[in-house]
Formats: C-alpha cells, structure tokens, sequence
C-alpha cells in the first residue's frame, strides 16, 4: 500500500518517549476513542473528530518515526484507543517492521480480537490496560453520553445496559494474546468502589501464572486532567491501600509488579 494515500487523525507525537514501552521511544497518538473513562488524563482524544486533530498520512508518520533513529528502538502507538484504526495501522507497522523497529500498541484492550487480528499480527508488543470488573464499569468508562465526565452519585448502575460478556472482553482478549508472547505490561488504573480491586487481581494472577516475565503495573489514580476532578477525589485510594494491592497481587503470584503513585 501507499503510505501517501492512507490518512490517519492524529492527536500528537511525542519523538522519544520512555514511558510507552521498553527503550526510548517515539509514541503516536491517534483521536478516537470508544470508551469514556472518568479518570482519562486526556480526554480530549475521546471524539473521533475534533477540529484540533489533524489528519496526516502514514507516510508523515512514518518519517516522523524515521527521523528519530538511531535513537529509537520502536514507536508505540496510543489514543485514544488505536486499535479503532486498525485497517490502517497495518502497513505502517509492516513498513517500520521493515527498518528493524519494533511496533507497539498501548490500548484499552476492548476490541474485536478476530476483526483486529491482522494488526496483532504485525504488533510486537501490546501495553494492555486493564480497567476494571464488573457492572460499575458501565459509569466508570462506558457511559458514552456522559461528555463532561461527571462523576455519578451511583456509582454502580442498578439496571445493566451492557452485556456481561462485552464488559468481560478485555480479560478474554489478554487471555489470547499472552500465549503469542504479544503482552509487555499489564496496567491497572486502581480506583476504588467501582470494581472489586482484589477479585480482579486473582482473576489475573491466573492468566499471569504461565507469563511471569510480564509486568503488572498498578498506577493510583490520580485527578489530575480529568474532567470532574472534585467528584473523582473520593474514589482516589490511599497510598497504603495501593501498596497492600500490590502485596495482594505478590500473593497470588505475579512475580514483577510496580507501582506508580
């Protein structure tokens, strides 16, 4: 394919980067996201339009990334959640693949596996969120007419307007990827009330068990950037309760964790 011809929203790029991924970097932030999570840092990636994204085509990010080497082991691309652009990213990975750089994917984990495969075929790495459990992750990120990012006074919806098995899709879709050696970190976003921390960890534990050289990272969730910055401070844990979640997960057997306060 022509990387000239092929246009992709572009939200920003950072040139090097050594927080997305193994090495330094350059980190690729595409608009357009499907969830709407109360904590998001940058929620102006959310809408799949916006009139400061600009569209620019896979040859300028390919240079972009170019540019940086041979200061670069990769480039990682995030959003927003990248894998929405899928179809697009393919030949940008192939192309970079190409030029002994590394492709990574920093995402959400809620997509389609079997639509998506032909990008995770050509992904070396995924920096897999996990973000969270259950019902209340229906306020918590899935409420899509929620655009000021308020957080409700119920945290925990009483009438479920999201499938179980979609609500579930991140996990499943971890459980697939480990076993092509596809996962570089786990991430947890911890916040409180939402979801049941500790069931989720053991829920992890389990597909970890295998994987040991893959990294559980639990980050405290911090206001900082988000939309009801008030209404999220109760549900911030303390650092105590953060440390103990990480103890919890040494427990049921993930050897490398880190916490990020």
């Amino acid at each position: 394919m022509d990387l000239a011809t092929i246009q992709v929203p572009l939200h920003r790029i950072i040139p090097f980067s050594n927080v997305e991924g193994q090495g330094n970097r350059t980190s690729i932030f595409l608009q357009g996201c499907k969830l709407n999570c109360l904590y998001c840092h940058n929620p102006e990636t959310i809408p799949r339009y916006t009139d400061e994204a600009k569209q620019v085509s896979l040859q300028y990010l390919y240079e972009q990334a170019m540019s940086a080497v041979p200061f670069i082991r990769g480039v990682t691309v995030s959003g927003g959640e990248p894998t929405i652009h899928h179809k697009k990213l393919v030949p940008l990975f192939q192309a970079l693949r190409k030029q002994g750089l590394t492709c990574y994917l920093d995402s959400s984990g809620f997509f389609d596996y079997e639509v998506i495969e032909p990008l995770i075929e050509v992904t070396d790495k995924f920096l897999f969120d996990l973000k969270g459990d259950g019902e209340g992750l229906q306020t918590l990120c899935f409420d899509r007419k929620n655009q000021q990012g308020k957080v409700p006074e119920q945290v925990i919806p009483t009438i479920a307007h999201i499938k179980p098995e979609n609500l579930a899709r991140n996990l499943q879709n971890l459980a697939k990827l480990l076993p092509l050696g596809k996962v570089e970190e786990v991430r947890l976003v911890f916040v409180t009330t939402f979801f049941d921390a500790h069931q989720l960890i053991e829920k992890v534990a389990k597909l970890l068990e295998p994987y040991p050289d893959v990294l559980l990272k639990i980050i405290r969730v911090h206001t900082k950037g988000a939309r009801d910055e008030q209404g999220l401070t109760p549900f911030v844990p303390t650092i105590e309760q953060t440390d103990e979640l990480a103890a919890f997960a040494k427990q049921c057997g993930i050897q490398k964790i880190t916490t990020i306060y």
